[in-house]
């Protein structure tokens, strides 16, 4: 390509011959327009001249992963992660030494990022011991001859199989107190000798195991036991004789450390995703009847100070029945009853350990707080979801009976300072052994006590004017060994939860929901409300987390 400069547009000044200095080149103003075209288009020429040949491309080997899943959700301790991807690639030589693999897992535990390279395979074979946290999954191919790298990533959710289901308690063929789980996270699995395999000694008289709720920081797993209570690790339940109530008191009292076995807690859960009455305030009662209480937040954890089972804050520590009464959805305060005196009492101040207020009696109450006057003494007693009067937290149940060994039902609103009386009801002689039962639970939504005695099976309608009593068929004739109401997973459902055992086919669980028409009482069993081959049923609590 050639250009013709048009050079006729310039004009010389020639200086005196005396100056022997180059010509001065002059260009018109309205000429340097086209030469700054000019002198572009020659560069324009040599940079076209230099990049001669630059458009030759090599090919490069590309690689296609498939079979790595977005997501994995797994449980620890159970779960093996295994992962074989398919790779495709564009110049495969068949060299199984021509990639380089890298697992990658990411995670933030603690508030601290952490990085872990768990495998340098092609596939992944990974037992998954790892915390119950989310996680970030990387997997990286890199071709050793190019140097380009391949990826693959997905998320991980970490569960452990104690994180959701049932917390059984109860006996063992021998005797001994041992806990199982009916883990309910996608299948249900049935996990056995939880108590027994922790680490801790053999326990007898069990009690409960149960999960405490709220918070993580401050939650925890509990096995209670007439000879023992111990906290597990909320994760591998696991646990030492150094898990006891006694690590989390700094009591200026000298308190007999035999007597510091949690027996009962408030508040428990109230909600399957394991919600509790309060995520501030929590109560234990022990083994001598001491009731020690937390404000969470402001004693920096789960951590008590002295006993506020009293009436002065130097005073007689006075023995509690085995019962924290509260209402169910909102636990501000708590009734407990006085064995001593014979009496009802309440507390209100958490966090404060101010002593225990004895409870007075307003205008038109339907029983006497104080019942020392009346000769009756406490049986039985039992938190609800009912709400009868108002109670929209949920009222209170105990069982009183007297020295003719007539029985009465107390029913209240364990609430606030001031905790309202709702009703009254005896016990007509036509409720068989009811003085004779081994356990007692009350619906939430009807005016029914179910009772059992051996292997019997009752229900007792207390509604004034209307009682009828009921004997059901529906456990086979065998042994029972726990009546309870599920108030935490599905209140509405109105499920009993009836254990019984036998010695071939040992213990069993059903579930069975009461019928609504108010003319009768029958218990329905659920659809798969039947699990066998358990312990010697004592007592079942939700978890739902870790």
């Amino acid at each position: 390509m050639l250009l013709a400069l048009n050079f006729m547009d310039v004009q010389k000044s020639i200086k005196p011959k005396d100056d022997q200095s180059l010509p001065l080149i002059i260009y018109k103003p309205m000429k340097i327009y086209h030469y700054t075209l000019v002198l572009l288009a020659l560069l324009c020429l040599g940079s076209c001249s230099k990049d001669k040949g630059n458009y030759d491309y090599i090919d490069i080997n590309e690689l296609k992963i498939s079979g790595v899943n977005p997501t994995y959700t797994l449980l620890r301790n159970i779960d093996t992660l295994r992962i074989k991807p398919v790779i495709a690639a564009t110049m495969d030589e068949s060299d199984p030494l021509r990639y380089d693999y890298l697992w990658v897992l990411r995670a933030t535990i603690n508030l601290v990022t952490v990085t872990d390279t768990i495998g340098r395979e092609r596939n992944l074979e990974f037992p998954v011991l790892l915390e119950p946290v989310p996680y970030d999954l990387f997997y990286r191919v890199r071709d050793k001859k190019t140097g380009v790298e391949w990826s693959a990533n997905s998320k991980l959710t970490i569960g452990t199989p104690y994180s959701r289901g049932l917390l059984l308690m109860g006996e063992d063929e021998q005797g001994y107190a041992e806990a199982e789980m009916l883990s309910m996270l996608s299948d249900t699995i049935h996990l056995k000798h939880i108590l027994s395999e922790s680490g801790l000694p053999r326990l007898r008289e069990p009690l409960s195991f149960l999960h405490t709720g709220g918070d993580a920081i401050y939650s925890k797993v509990w096995a209670f036991s007439g000879s023992g209570s111990y906290y597990l690790d909320r994760i591998t339940m696991k646990a030492t004789t150094g898990n006891t109530f006694s690590k989390l008191l700094y009591t200026s009292e000298n308190i007999d450390p035999t007597t510091l076995q949690p027996i009962a807690v408030a508040p428990q859960i109230r909600l399957a995703t394991g919600q509790v009455g309060s995520t501030l305030y929590r109560a234990m009662l022990t083994k001598s009847g001491d009731i020690f209480t937390t404000f969470l937040i402001i004693n920096g954890g789960d951590f008590y100070n002295n006993p506020v089972n009293r009436v002065s804050v130097q005073g007689e520590r006075l023995p509690a029945a085995p019962y924290l009464l509260y209402s169910t959805l909102n636990m501000s305060s708590f009734v407990w009853y006085d064995l001593k005196n014979e009496r009802f009492m309440n507390y209100t101040s958490f966090g404060l350990s101010t002593p225990s207020v004895a409870l007075t009696d307003a205008a038109g109450s339907k029983f006497s707080w104080n019942q020392a006057p009346t000769g009756r003494h406490l049986v039985y007693a039992e938190n609800t979801r009912n709400t009868d009067g108002g109670s929209t937290n949920g009222n209170s149940f105990a069982i009183m009976k007297d020295g003719a060994n007539i029985h009465y039902v107390y029913k209240f609103y364990a609430s606030g300072t001031v905790p309202a009386t709702r009703d009254a009801y005896t016990i007509l002689p036509k409720a068989i052994d009811f003085d004779k039962a081994d356990f007692y639970a009350f619906s939430s939504n009807r005016s029914v006590i179910f009772y059992s005695v051996g292997n019997n099976l009752y229900a007792y309608d207390y509604n004034p004017g209307n009682e009828k009593f009921y004997q059901l068929t529906v456990t086979g004739g065998d042994q029972i060994t726990m009546l309870k109401f599920d108030i935490q997973i599905d209140p509405i459902a109105n499920s009993l939860y009836v254990g019984t055992y036998n010695s071939a086919t040992k213990g069993t669980l059903r579930r069975f929901t009461v019928g609504t028409n108010p003319n009768v009482v029958e218990l329905i069993q659920a659809p798969n409300g039947e699990w066998t081959d358990l312990i010697k049923v004592k007592d079942f609590n939700w978890r739902a987390v870790n």
